[in-house]
């Protein structure tokens, strides 16, 4: 069975001893934890390959002759997985294989002839860790800087906060090869942020056994991870964490390391290594990745205030008519038929008189969830005004606008709001109206292509889809009405402006 031994002191770098002699993985062990290292150990070479495989390692010291998978095979397996991995060979057994021949033919850094004592071992390490640092420092550099440089035009693309959070734990776990990692961020509103000025504007409140901490990306052991606090972590692990916010820098502890993202003198949260990070050039690589990374979240953060609604979790008007004018337009050049949907809940003015603006705001939630469960993830949705809700469906006919709108009557009717301790169960009704495909001539179409044309087809499709959710409210609501199919309005005589 595997183990894993650590140092009280640690110098950060690992090996992995491989020997299937017990008493000389013991006796070795030993020798190196005093040295400061951290020590995995595998009593076959099947049960080294799976710590590779999961496990940050910088030196092998593996056994020639073992039972099932010798040295040698082992060797030709982890080449496989981690090409630069440092390896030494060791042997009671010299006089069998010339060192210099098999330092060349298995591409190892050493050989180790047991009988020649620890000392000898020890230099053998030494010089392996070297090797394996400047390798290792040589690689990181080149191809960290790299990296950082390729990720940035992702990092800044549009796109949900959930998705570039994973991302930027994933590329700076990807960077340094560490296996357990989070990021958790500041919540953005919490009412205990007042209480400590002196971090970041009334941003930042933490207490000491409670970071106010939310973590929303993770990997390994922490990948069921919810919250900073000491169900997870140890209390140096706590004031670390918090030191890095309030100082602003890098934190190392023994075996990890804790990078604040900052945009000013805003702190938006931290990255936890459970790997210590010592090296300077290292170091400076995980900085310019964490700023990037801090003012992609802190931009992304901002575009979501703005283009989304806080109650529902789907996208404000403004947006979304933007939104609309594009689709339109990308229906006409392809050829495409498009849908709409306008949505109303019946009986919102009950609901709210009864259960107060409260009651008002988690039905308005439930139905942001619905709307966002049915629909695809090329569809758009967003919160109209009020109770009211749209839907652009694009390359969607009209038989398909009325399977979208069955499933949002079915999925809403399954949703209940609590109000004076009895359940409401929710109802809305739907009107649709849709475009289908452009079928003028292009002969007829003015020069420059005015853009207003494409305004006043979303226009259009909004006004059809709205006179047929007023039909489906009067014939009783909790149902759909469409959809009504708008043709395309002849092209105006007249340039108005380029397209």
């Amino acid at each position: 069975m595997r183990q894993k031994y650590k140092h009280q002191s640690g110098t950060g770098r690992s090996i992995l001893l491989v020997d299937d002699s017990k008493e000389y993985l013991e006796s070795t062990r030993r020798l190196l934890e005093r040295e400061g290292h951290t020590v995995l150990t595998a009593a076959s070479g099947a049960e080294a390959l799976e710590i590779v495989k999961h496990e940050r390692v910088d030196l092998m010291l593996v056994d020639y002759f073992m039972p099932g998978m010798t040295g040698e095979d082992v060797v030709h397996q982890v080449r496989k997985l981690r090409p630069y991995l440092q390896i030494i060979i060791q042997t009671g057994y010299a006089g069998e294989q010339p060192p210099r021949e098999l330092l060349k033919r298995l591409d190892i850094q050493g050989y180790y002839d047991k009988s020649e004592g620890p000392e000898k071992l020890l230099l053998w390490v030494d010089a392996g860790l070297k090797s394996a640092y400047f390798i290792e420092l040589l690689y990181k550099s080149r191809q960290g800087l790299k990296y950082i440089l390729n990720i940035t035009p992702d990092l800044h693309k549009i796109q949900s906060l959930q998705d570039l959070l994973k991302g930027v734990l994933l590329q700076i776990s990807g960077l340094l090869g560490v296996v357990h990692s989070f990021l958790a961020v500041v919540p953005e509103k919490s009412p205990e942020t007042e209480e400590d000025p002196d971090l970041t504007e009334g941003f930042l409140a933490m207490l000491e056994n409670d970071l106010n901490l939310v973590v929303q990306a993770a990997t390994g052991r922490f990948s069921r991870m919810k919250k900073v606090d000491l169900d997870h972590l140890d209390l140096e692990n706590m004031r670390e964490i918090r030191g890095a916010l309030k100082e602003g820098t890098i934190q190392a502890l023994e075996s990890a390391t804790v990078i604040p993202l900052l945009v000013g003198e805003s702190r938006i949260g931290v990255i936890y290594l459970d790997y210590l990070v010592t090296d300077s050039q290292e170091l400076e690589l995980i900085q310019i990745f964490a700023n990037q990374a801090a003012v992609a979240i802190q931009n992304t953060r901002l575009y979501q205030m703005a283009t989304v609604d806080t109650v529902t979790g789907l996208f404000v008007r403004g947006f979304f008519e933007q939104c609309l004018i594009r689709e339109v337009r990308a229906a006409f050049r392809a050829g495409c038929e498009l849908s709409f949907i306008m949505l109303d809940l019946d009986g919102m003015k009950t609901i709210n008189d009864t259960g107060g603006h409260q009651a008002g705001d988690e039905a308005l939630a439930l139905v942001g969830e619905v709307l966002q469960e049915t629909t695809r993830s090329t569809d758009i949705t967003c919160r109209y005004g009020g109770d009211e809700f749209a839907a652009i469906l694009p390359n969607t006919n009209p038989e398909g606008a009325i399977v979208a709108a069955g499933r949002i009557l079915t999925s809403l009717k399954n949703r209940k709001v609590e109000i004076n301790g009895e359940l409401m169960p929710l109802k809305c009704s739907i009107g649709i109206s849709t475009l289908p495909k452009y079928a003028l001539s292009l002969d007829d179409a003015p020069r420059p292509f005015p853009a207003s044309y494409f305004q006043e087809m979303a226009g259009l499709l909004v006004k059809k889809a709205d006179v047929e959710l007023y039909r489906a409210k009067k014939k009783g609501g909790f149902q759909y009405s469409g959809p009504a199919v708008l043709p395309w309005q002849p092209f105006p005589r007249e340039k108005e402006g380029d397209e």
